[in-house]
């Protein structure tokens, strides 16, 4: 039996708790004391698309698209999973829920059946039923000369209800079906449906409601509410005449048996004639106690923009009624065996009304019209920007003081954007990339054409990378036969082979880090950048060389200043044209975060090793600067923390070389080769002679 859960083993069930990160911040500037303002936060809402996509895709075994709900969205194909637009973290669990759910349906139900509806009710018969609720009776009955029109509305409306009741009913079996695909096959998902019927069905009311005369009378109405929730443990098998008929039909402790869409429509279509059987006549004098549509057939399309049409697929189940689910399903117990109460609960007007509501809602989720808000189309590119950028968050800095009287803290997240496009620049959504900085781009361009100038230059002069000494050895007497001695087998010589040895540099790939801090503007930035691309210019006409570019610094995620790296340029993937159509757009807005940023991205930087080189080389003014919510780093801390992980580099077989960038107002040197040692570089990277005879001294160290 799962455990219930409560207030005190609610962890218990809400999965998301010990790996998503939410977000307890106050919304207090800590400089300023003024309340803020949060941003949409699209690395957020990417990071949540992604993760209800893979537990998707792991859970059904199929690459199910995950796409946020906009106006422009439809449901009718069951090929997709909608979420909505406005996740709060409250709610992550529940959406996981859901999407699980409808992930599940797209994997496991049919929704083409539905089209096919008629050929499995023709045995139906509908003039019985037409007669039965009178329909036509009730609508002309004063106008005999309209018979043959009335027989045609008759049928229409006959088949209108009988599809219609049949869907509902279909809904519910075909999601007994799917819960229990998932409780069987992935039973560390439960939660996530906890947490969604929790959310979405389970009310006190009901199980009230279940427990008095409510809903007791022979209609459809109230065969619904008992069926619905005739796995909640409060259920009265005895409220209505054959609900234990109905119960043994769906069978739900060998719910398995149902193998397709199909064999639940043949359940469906049974329980159906079950409830017929029991409802009485409608009389003239009466309404119609139909509890569906008196609308014409119209109505049963398909629905489409922001409402689901897949009607078979969203029927939910309340949090007691998945418990009692699982325990049908492991346990084999049996139906409930309580009668009527003989002092049956009474509702109040005000439960009533409360039970009207509920009803109203489980009746959504039946019909798939749970409420998802849109995302407006130019937030949901600004996400799918994202998502292509491949950005996420890592949690750097743990141990760090949090503030001055928090000696230790649990670190911050920093923002790893791991390619950066055109797309990613006109959404705006950060800074550091961005096409909003246009009076930035004329200088940015200036910079690009002489780095790629100044490259041209040094590659030639690094064409050390490209000597290779190749050594040949013969008269020997094992190795590749030397066809100019093979004469001098005859005359009695045994030594007439060759070895050849090549000496060459092995492959290298250099990862180049840029301050990107706003104290890197002006000229700092143009020398920076020009060195840069420079560089990775010059890379380009060397043999097994490969740069990696990235920039460090800070962007506001949510109501939070986070540190974060963008890695621009990688030319294993990447054209130079890339440097040359792009990076006109990157700025220096942020702060100095440099050792966090690098504790980021040590994982993307290659090891030293497998026949590979591996370098590592930085351009930045000073000492690390970064504080926020979750971190206080600047000072003696913060340098010995970037030393700590450059260290970390070169125990890998990492080579460091870190670039002082002097220019523009004053710069302090500060701890630069305290954190950087025997790699710091005081000299003017805008030389060619200085920084090519670096370079090379770097590369030429075998």
């Amino acid at each position: 039996m799962i455990d219930k859960p409560n207030k005190y083993n609610m962890q218990k069930y809400s999965n998301s708790s010990f790996w998503y990160d939410y977000d307890t911040n106050d919304n207090v500037d800590i400089l300023t004391g003024e309340e803020i303002t949060p941003g949409k936060d699209y690395v957020k809402m990417a990071a949540t698309k992604r993760a209800i996509g893979n537990f998707v895709r792991i859970v059904t075994g199929e690459n199910i698209p995950v796409t946020y709900s906009s106006k422009d969205e439809s449901y009718t194909d069951g090929k997709a999973v909608v979420i909505s637009g406005n996740i709060k973290d409250k709610d992550f669990d529940p959406t996981v829920g859901l999407a699980l759910h409808e992930g599940s349906h797209c994997k496991l139900t049919d929704f083409s059946l539905l089209s096919r509806l008629d050929d499995y009710t023709s045995e139906i018969d509908l003039n019985a039923i037409a007669h039965k609720y009178k329909w036509y009776e009730q609508f002309w009955s004063d106008e005999e000369d309209r018979y043959i029109n009335n027989s045609l509305y008759n049928t229409r409306k006959a088949k209108a209800y009988i599809n219609n009741t049949i869907k509902q009913i279909l809904n519910y079996v075909e999601d007994r079906r799917i819960d229990y695909f998932i409780f069987k096959n992935a039973p560390g998902y439960q939660g996530y449906y906890h947490a969604m019927y929790d959310k979405y069905f389970h009310a006190n009311i009901i199980d009230k409601a279940l427990q008095s005369n409510e809903k007791t009378s022979l209609d459809l109405e109230s065969y619904m509410f008992r069926l619905i929730n005739i796995t909640n443990s409060k259920r009265n098998l005895d409220a209505l005449p054959n609900l234990r008929k109905i119960w043994s039909i769906l069978d739900l402790k060998n719910i398995d048996k149902l193998q397709s869409t199909e064999a639940s429509l043949k359940v469906a279509i049974e329980i159906f004639n079950t409830i017929e059987s029991n409802i009485p006549a409608t009389e003239l004098d009466e309404e119609p106690k139909n509890g569906g549509d008196t609308n014409d057939g119209e109505e049963n399309k398909s629905k489409s923009s922001g409402q689901s049409s897949q009607e078979s697929t969203e029927a939910e189940l309340s949090q007691k009624d998945i418990e009692q689910l699982a325990e049908n399903i492991v346990n084999n117990n049996q139906p409930a065996t309580n009668g009527k109460a003989s002092k049956a609960i009474e509702l109040s007007d005000s439960q009533k009304r409360s039970l009207d509501k509920a009803i109203e809602k489980q009746k959504e989720l039946l019909n798939g019209e749970v409420k998802k808000s849109n995302l407006s189309k130019k937030d949901k590119n600004n996400v799918q920007a994202i998502s292509d950028s491949g950005s996420d968050q890592k949690t750097v800095g743990k141990g760090l003081p949090k503030n001055w009287y928090h000696h230790t803290g649990p670190g911050t997240d920093c923002l790893v954007i791991k390619n950066i496009s055109a797309n990613l620049a006109e959404s705006n959504v950060y800074q550091t990339f961005s096409k909003n900085y246009r009076w930035r781009i004329e200088n940015n361009e200036e910079a690009i054409n002489k780095g790629i100038v100044l490259g041209s230059k040094l590659g030639r002069k690094l064409q050390v990378r490209n000597d290779e000494r190749t050594l040949k050895y013969n008269r020997l007497n094992k190795g590749k036969l030397d066809r100019r001695l093979v004469a001098s087998l005859g005359h009695g010589y045994q030594s007439v082979f060759q070895q050849v040895f090549e000496e060459r540099f092995k492959p290298a790939i250099v990862h180049i880090s840029v301050d990107a801090s706003g104290s890197m503007s002006g000229q700092k930035w143009m020398n920076s950048q020009i060195a840069t691309i420079a560089i990775a210019k010059a890379a380009s006409m060397v043999q097994n060389l490969e740069v990696v570019i990235s920039y460090r610094s800070t962007e506001q995620i949510g109501n939070k200043q986070t540190p974060a790296i963008f890695i621009a340029y990688d030319s294993r993937k990447d054209k130079i044209t890339k440097i040359q159509s792009l990076f006109k757009y990157i700025t220096c807005p942020g702060t100095t975060p440099e050792g966090l940023c690098f504790e980021a991205i040590q994982k993307e930087i290659v090891d030293g090793s497998n026949g590979v080189e591996s370098f590592f080389i930085n351009f930045s003014d000073g000492e690390p600067y970064f504080e926020n919510k979750d971190i206080t780093y600047y000072g003696e801390t913060a340098a010995n923390h970037t030393k700590k992980q450059v260290d970390n580099m070169r125990s890998r077989g990492i080579k460091v070389l870190s670039y002082f960038i002097t220019g523009g107002y004053g710069s302090d040197k500060g701890n630069f080769t305290k954190m950087y040692g025997k790699g710091a570089e005081f000299i003017d990277t805008n030389s060619l002679v200085p920084l090519a005879n670096s370079l090379n001294k770097m590369f030429a160290t075998n």
